[in-house]
């Protein structure tokens, strides 16, 4: 009896210690959302300015596409930021695309009817005072920017006036905020702090979840925006001596210490992975990465689709021996398509294209190692059936109340494509080895039907656009709804086999 107390004991034991050790995991990747690449537009393969970008959550999150038409309320309206302040501004809204994660408040991705993408990645910073004004910002803060801003740089002032007037909720974050000639990340601090930086035209910044934004040149307006006193706040704070530190580093000054080894922090490993693919330099995992850097060859939305998708399959990171032994999605390396991934895409912003088709979304429902990216240009007329739910006029108070109490979009659920996606991802994670071939059998090809026939869909259009909008028109809303119907008889057929 005392041999099988104390098996027993033993057991409960090491139950106890491995939920703690998950626990830990999953607390730890709770904070390392997110996956960013910012691509200037001389950097690019067609001139475009290209964002791809990972959105990484976790809990019961319904994935929502609509594309929202554009409203005026009249002359003021008040805009009820969620937490007691609200913001009056004219009544104009933009039309915009809204990749929404339900419930979650620092989740959503947008782009609007003048090609202003924005979409973010968690930052711990140092600051622990929370400066707020009635409650402060959180989650109005892009939509607004998608709502108001005609250029990337707009938005960046439009969302750095708004941290300051408010104060920001969240511990840290780093806005990607980019339209068809530039691109930004603008770093915000918990509270009134913030600062910007453009990307060149001719390089290409990744963003994990720490800040990037090392030197700082305030003097410079064209590439460098913020918020009042920013150095010497960090200065009263403790976080930056120049007689000690040298020249201003927003990064260093700024970002929350991790005592953790470049290796296991989460965010070093995905930088340089995301540096030795795009520069085809030879980094270390502990080296001191740049803000940007120049691509080896220009780059392509293939590469970044690749580059999304990645595991360190080929290298020493790669901890499952070819997809032999488990999921990759979940080792312990914290990989870039990882199991906390629940939508991607790249977006692709180019001012030379006609108007229908100059904004263009790939867009994966999923993770996109588990399914595949379509192509969704601004132009089309509404989305495709089971993108999304829920009303596509604007309406504030409304979209406030469906995302955080989501009771019509729970009920709609079945209806969605997302839904599909998911059931279908959890069958391929659990025999991944297997099932990832099925994946490239069945999905693959339809995506690269579709990469290859952009050229010539778009110079075809392009003609016909010219000729006859109308019926343009008509072609660019058979296209991109014949790509997702095909997807959806896809999952219909894949989900009856397996």
């Amino acid at each position: 009896m005392k041999k099988r107390g104390l098996l027993f004991s033993i057991t409960v034991i090491l139950f106890l210690a491995l939920s703690l050790a998950l626990a830990l995991q999953a607390a730890d990747r709770k904070e390392l959302n997110c996956f960013t690449v910012l691509v200037g537009k001389k950097a690019s393969a067609d001139g475009s300015v290209l964002v791809a970008h990972n959105e990484d959550d976790s809990g019961d999150i319904i994935v929502n596409v609509r594309k929202i038409s554009p409203r005026n309320y009249g002359p003021e309206v008040k805009i009820n930021l969620g937490y007691g302040a609200t913001y009056q501004t004219d009544g104009r809204t933009n039309g915009f695309i809204w990749v929404e994660a339900s419930t979650q408040e620092f989740a959503d991705s947008f782009v609007n009817e003048h090609g202003v993408v924005i979409t973010s990645n968690a930052c711990g910073s140092r600051e622990t005072n929370e400066d707020y004004t009635d409650g402060g910002l959180g989650y109005m803060l892009r939509r607004i920017v998608a709502e108001k801003a005609r250029t990337a740089r707009e938005g960046v002032r439009l969302a750095g006036e708004l941290v300051e007037k408010y104060g920001y909720r969240s511990s840290g974050r780093t806005y990607s905020i980019a339209d068809k000639n530039e691109a930004w990340m603008l770093a915000v601090i918990r509270g009134r702090h913030w600062l910007a930086q453009r990307v060149p035209d001719d390089e290409v910044a990744v963003i994990p979840n720490f800040y990037t934004i090392r030197q700082v040149r305030l003097d410079d307006p064209e590439n460098f925006m913020s918020s009042p006193g920013i150095i010497e706040y960090a200065i009263k704070n403790g976080w930056y001596d120049e007689g000690k530190d040298g020249p201003f580093d927003f990064k260093k000054a700024f970002s929350r210490p991790s005592r953790r080894d470049p290796v296991s922090d989460g965010n070093s490993l995905r930088m340089w992975r995301g540096l030795v693919i795009l520069s085809g330099k030879d980094w270390k995992v502990e080296d001191d990465f740049p803000f940007s850097f120049k691509p080896a060859r220009k780059v392509t939305v293939e590469m970044l689709m690749s580059l999304l998708r990645d595991h360190y399959e080929g290298t020493e990171y790669d901890a499952t021996n070819g997809y032999k032994e488990g999921s990759p999605n979940l080792t312990r390396f914290r990989t870039i398509c990882t199991s906390s991934t629940i939508n991607s895409f790249v977006a692709v912003l180019n001012a030379r294209k006609p108007e229908p088709i100059s904004i263009l979304l790939w867009l994966a429902l999923g993770k996109p190692d588990t399914t595949i990216y379509l192509p969704i240009y601004y132009g089309i007329e509404k989305m495709p059936e089971g993108l999304g739910a829920g009303p596509t006029d604007h309406d504030y108070e409304l979209f406030y109340r469906q995302h955080f109490q989501p009771e019509e979009l729970i009920a709609a659920r079945d209806r969605l494509l997302h839904t599909r996606v998911l059931r279908f991802e959890r069958v391929v994670e659990g025999n991944y080895g297997r099932m990832i071939q099925v994946v490239n059998k069945e999905l693959r090809p339809l995506e690269k039907e579709y990469l290859n026939s952009q050229k010539l869909f778009e110079s075809k259009f392009s003609e016909l656009h010219r000729r006859n909008q109308a019926a343009a028109g008509e072609a660019l809303n058979r296209y991109v709804t014949e790509a997702f119907d095909r997807l959806g008889k896809i999952y219909k057929k894949l989900e009856a086999k397996y």
